[in-house]
């Protein structure tokens, strides 16, 4: 998006994914929690209009599969201040109306931190959070849909 189209676009609202840069066993690639989590996010702005996407965060707190090759991981207090000054940042630049779609079980607490700091700082802003878009999902669709790979979909 270039700085024309910002101004243009009339935002008024955003949504960001937040993931995790992790291995997802054989059958799922690299960065999954992140891919999904933007899908998501890029599906509900198709929706809402005046809906920026921002760019996902990528990794996240995932110290606890360290045991799995190739895991990134932010610490807890880490992960806090970098969403906290994204959500600054966007309520800095005129937009206070804010979802966070959250694709790790690792960030779950982190975002709520996060999320309920920045918005008594501002009062004015909206800030909603979807933690565990999974759940949600496994309400949603149908019965059998993460059965594969053992559970793993």
């Amino acid at each position: 998006m270039t700085y024309t189209q910002f101004k243009e676009g009339k935002f008024n609202k955003a949504i960001f994914g937040v993931g995790s840069a992790e291995n997802h066993g054989f059958h799922l690639p690299f960065g999954n929690d992140t891919l999904v989590s933007h899908a998501i996010a890029m599906a509900v702005a198709q929706k809402v209009e005046g809906m920026l996407v921002l760019p996902p965060v990528n990794i996240g707190v995932s110290y606890h599969y360290d045991d799995f090759p190739f895991t990134l991981t932010l610490r807890p207090e880490v992960m806090i201040e970098v969403l906290k000054d994204l959500l600054n940042s966007t309520i800095r630049q005129g937009i206070n109306r804010i979802i966070i779609i959250n694709g790790h079980d690792g960030n779950i607490a982190p975002i709520e931190i996060a999320a309920r700091s920045v918005k008594v700082a501002n009062p004015e802003a909206f800030i909603a959070s979807l933690d565990a878009w999974w759940i949600k999902a496994g309400e949603l669709l149908p019965q059998d849909t993460f059965e594969v790979w053992n559970g793993l979909g």
